[in-house]
């Protein structure tokens, strides 16, 4: 069940890190979990953890030390129980270096292999706020990674519905290049003309014609007929999973309206209204998380509680809630004991995840969850979100939420046409 996990948000100051942090120490409680800190211009981790360094990226890129020797795990003052024994992180440099905090193309693709190659079940990536080749080549092929958001900034909101925009153009250009399988023969140039003029008119926001990629996919198939290439671009795009979190959750009619509508408003006018799109919880607004980090103590290693403990389903009311909240809501089977091997989830049970476009059962779910989760605190929020995470993971398919390995773009039409693993 490896799998990478990315956290990413469209602007700064929703809480991304923090959420990557504790979300990262609360998976470490299933299995061993490493964090990379790809915030490598402006990173906040090493100001949230109060651990010793030793080797970060900079020894990496540098002094070419491999990556798993530049892991830093908790010093017995900050887990003094060893709770979080499986937890560890590969730390951005201490100050911005130029090199290191625009990584060219083949400095990216030196990191993916090595953090591919981290002996780790879960990984996961903190990516730097908003879109650049930094933060796009690192998301996975299928799915939005975790997107975080807040009621509280409207505008960080929509730029993470442009991420999910900015992805799939991305690789749809790449699908859609010269080298690809769909322009074989005589006719191929002219096929690559006409489908990248349609990719410009969808892709430009100032054009009316082609408002979404539901509209680009009709044109397609208008132009280019029914093919088993089309299909499997048709499929790309109607596949796609977006999750989200959010953060300083302040209640059901707010987050709604200021957050859950206009996001996936703006995902079906502007991408596509056949997106799977699932909010996997919240995390309450609450001063103690903030005054944690200035500690530099994240909140699940303050006092742990109930609820930083994620292992016992038959005591824990998060776990008991969560298992009635996915068989009622999201019509996903209950999870089964831990040490249960995974399954593969038939077609169908994605798609519940997602109901008919990305605005249907958004609301009835958040008022379900508020009704069950809404006085929970912080710890709590973040057993849930793990543990709705987790089976995800074990229970779907493994392109679903999450990649088995980073994919660099000269193999994105291999994955998609191809079908090779760690790509549904």
């Amino acid at each position: 069940m490896r799998r990478i996990i990315t956290v990413a948000s469209g602007k700064g100051g929703v809480g991304k890190t923090t959420f990557a942090i504790n979300f990262a120490l609360a998976l470490s409680r299933i299995a061993p979990t490493v964090l990379v800190d790809l915030d490598t211009g402006t990173s906040s981790i090493r100001n949230t953890l109060d651990v010793s360094i030793q080797r970060d990226l900079y020894h990496f890129f540098r002094r070419n030390t491999p990556l798993d020797q530049c892991l830093t795990t908790l010093d017995a003052h900050l887990d003094p129980e060893g709770l979080f024994e499986n937890f560890a992180l590969v730390a951005a440099p201490r100050h911005s270096i130029e090199e290191i905090a625009t990584m060219g193309p083949d400095a990216r693709r030196r990191l993916m292999e090595a953090i591919n190659r981290l002996p780790a079940t879960f990984t996961v990536l903190d990516l730097r706020a908003g879109l650049d080749a930094t933060v796009i080549d690192f998301l996975p092929l299928s799915n939005s990674g975790i997107l975080v958001f807040t009621p509280r900034h409207p505008a960080a909101t929509l730029a993470a519905g442009d991420i999910v925009r900015s992805l799939l153009f991305r690789k749809l250009r790449i699908v859609f290049s010269e080298t690809s399988p769909l322009f074989r023969g005589t006719e191929g140039h002219l096929q690559h003309r006409l489908v990248n003029d349609l990719l410009d008119q969808v892709e430009d926001v100032y054009q009316e014609g082609l408002p979404n990629l539901d509209a680009f996919l009709e044109d397609l198939h208008a132009s280019l007929g029914d093919t088993e290439w089309v299909t499997a671009i048709e499929d790309v795009v109607h596949s796609f999973g977006v999750y989200f979190v959010l953060n300083m959750f302040n209640g059901v009619e707010e987050s709604w309206e200021n957050a859950i509508r206009p996001f996936g408003t703006h995902l079906k006018n502007t991408i596509s209204d056949s997106l799977t799109m699932t909010n996997l919880g919240w995390i309450v607004e609450d001063p103690k998380v903030h005054d944690a980090n200035c500690r530099r103590r994240p909140i699940l290693l303050e006092a742990s509680g109930e609820g930083s403990r994620l292992g016992d389903r038959t005591r824990d009311p998060v776990l008991m809630e969560l298992d009635r909240l996915e068989a009622d809501v999201l019509g996903l089977p209950s999870p089964r004991d831990l040490t249960a091997p995974p399954r593969s989830a038939p077609r169908d049970e994605i798609a519940l995840l997602g109901r008919d476009d990305p605005l249907s059962g958004q609301l009835e779910v958040l008022r379900r969850m508020y009704r069950s989760r809404g006085t929970a605190q912080v710890r709590e929020n973040f057993a849930y979100i793990t543990r709705r995470a987790h089976h995800l993971l074990r229970d779907l398919p493994q392109g679903t939420f999450g990649q088995p390995r980073l994919v660099p773009p000269e193999e994105i039409q291999e994955h998609v046409f191809g079908r090779k693993p760690g790509y549904r």
